[in-house]
């Protein structure tokens, strides 16, 4: 219980607080080793912090790339069908041409052709453009190398297609690519 008068309590609330706080020694010392273990402690909450936010920004990235790619076996398991199903439908197109009755039944090959693109193409998938570009190895698997005059290093013929699955190379094209022909050695002395 303060035994000061009312007056006195008066006094010392409107006084100025003191500019100088005289500590003993020891005092002094605790307060900065205080001081100390609370800076760093205070640090290490800020690099705790850091850290929980870079594992939240990693797990989410990994979160997405798992669901971006978490189809990415099964599609590769369907490109073999996709090809044979491309190679019928060349075959019959060849064919209607000898028999017209062939239309409807390749014009109805087409549209199913079309609609599992487009249901593949939904789920990130999409075909890498392949003749008369650059062979490029990131995206292209040279089968054979052609002699033939014209642009070297150039995709002449495509065996089998290549797929992105989004940013990521699902399967390398199949190529062959062009070189330059053989210098001949007949020749002629002057």
């Amino acid at each position: 219980m303060d035994n000061r008068s009312s007056e006195e309590k008066i006094q010392d609330a409107g006084a100025p607080e003191p500019s100088e706080i005289v500590l003993q020694r020891s005092e002094y010392e605790n307060l900065m080793k205080r001081l100390e273990e609370l800076e760093g402690l205070r640090e290490k909450l800020m690099r705790s912090a850091a850290d929980f936010e870079n594992a939240k920004k990693r797990l989410a990235r990994e979160r997405d790339d798992f669901v971006k790619f978490s189809q990415e076996n099964f599609i590769r398991s369907i490109l073999p069908v996709l090809d044979n199903f491309e190679r019928a439908l060349t075959h019959a197109q060849a064919q209607q041409q000898e028999s017209p009755a062939l239309k409807n039944l390749v014009s109805g090959i087409q549209m199913i052709h079309k609609q599992f693109l487009d249901t593949l193409k939904g789920q990130g998938l999409s075909r890498i453009q392949s003749l008369g570009e650059l062979f490029d190895p990131h995206k292209h698997e040279a089968i054979a190398h052609i002699p033939e005059t014209g642009p070297e290093d150039v995709v002449i013929q495509e065996h089998e297609a290549g797929y992105m699955l989004h940013d990521r190379l699902l399967r390398a094209a199949k190529v062959n690519v062009r070189v330059a022909p053989a210098p001949s050695n007949s020749q002629e002395a002057p």
